[in-house]
């Protein structure tokens, strides 16, 4: 569309003047007839009516604009022939209205981190003026999508594309309000890509992207059980639960076995603890079995040096363990499982 429009000449006077001036996010604009109304409505991408006022939103605004290929401040720059001039405490009024703007658009502005957050981007976020309303309304945009316990993950390209890479503006005033919140990507659902750390299933690995097709599972700790086809479907966590884990687990019924070990008994304990599930063949029996077992076949049982944390499932297998002193690994009971 043509953003130099006579028919938009008051609109464009009235966004720089709103932001030169300082201490504004937005502005009123009077909608005369027809034709402005329709000008108007290609800009902003939707119906406009007349004659009507219009209150309009410098960071909206900005998004409107980047739709048509340009940025707010481009536009202005090329409508009135000369560059956004700003002052020091005027840049600085300017930065607190649009933040606590774009906060409050989302329902953001009363969260216990918000002022410290609006503090520090203004004066480290090293955003230059003109970005920060696109930047601002992103990034409040984004906060408001996450939760401090995700049930499902998500990327941050799949939030923002490449606007969420690495050193750029986004990523790290939106890593500020996380660790301002007490939490971090990973704990708010965010995972860095879709395809990193692949969760091993009985239909190979799935990523992100991809879907679980059980509504049952099996959780175990070791590729063998996978390969020895032990009845599934079947889970692979060798590096206990990880997010990608957590994600395809959502929903599914659970039965979860792991070593007994100190490290097995943790990890069955997460798993369960985010799935409802059940523990499979891990009772205090099951290990005074196996043990038994593996001595009768002459197998040479590793010593169990630290005491585990007590099992959600079975309160004496900790201590019955313990008293044992033994290591019994999958590998040790795959007999066992394949019956």
């Amino acid at each position: 569309m043509n953003l130099d429009s006579p028919e938009l000449a008051e609109f464009w006077r009235l966004a720089r003047e709103t932001v030169e001036g300082g201490g504004r996010s937005a502005f009123s604009f009077r909608v005369e007839d027809a034709r402005t109304a329709a000008v108007l409505g290609e800009l902003l991408r939707k119906p406009v009516a007349h004659p009507a006022r219009r209150q309009i939103s410098l960071a909206r605004l900005d998004e409107h604009v980047r739709a048509h290929g340009s940025t707010l401040p481009e536009v202005l720059e090329s409508v009135h022939g000369r560059p956004i001039a700003l002052s020091t405490t005027e840049e600085a009024s300017t930065a607190d209205a649009v933040l606590k703007f774009a906060l409050r658009e989302h329902g953001l502005l009363q969260e216990p981190w918000a002022a410290e957050w609006i503090e520090h981007v203004r004066r480290y976020g090293k955003i230059p003026q003109p970005a920060l309303p696109m930047i601002a309304n992103q990034a409040a945009a984004i906060l408001a999508k996450l939760r401090p316990q995700p049930r499902r993950f998500t990327t941050r390209f799949a939030l923002a594309g490449n606007d969420l890479d690495e050193g750029r503006p986004l990523t790290r005033v939106l890593a500020k309000a996380l660790q301002l919140a007490g939490t971090d990507w990973e704990r708010s659902g965010v995972l860095p890509d879709a395809y990193t750390d692949p969760v091993l299933t009985s239909q190979g690995y799935l990523t992100l992207n991809d879907t679980l097709q059980a509504d049952e599972i099996t959780v175990v700790r070791s590729p063998r059980l996978l390969e020895s086809g032990v009845p599934g479907p079947l889970m692979v966590l060798p590096h206990g639960l990880t997010p990608q884990a957590k994600h395809h687990l959502n929903d599914k019924t659970v039965l979860c076995h792991n070593d007994f070990t100190p490290e097995g008994l943790q990890i069955t304990n997460q798993v369960l603890a985010w799935t409802g599930g059940t523990a499979w063949r891990m009772s205090a029996a099951d290990y005074r079995e196996a043990v038994a077992t593996s001595i009768a076949r002459g197998v040479e049982l590793p010593t169990l040096n630290t005491h585990p944390e007590p099992a959600s499932w079975d309160p004496d297998l900790a201590g019955t363990m313990a008293t044992t002193g033994l290591v019994v690994t999958e590998e040790h009971v795959l007999p066992s499982l394949l019956r």
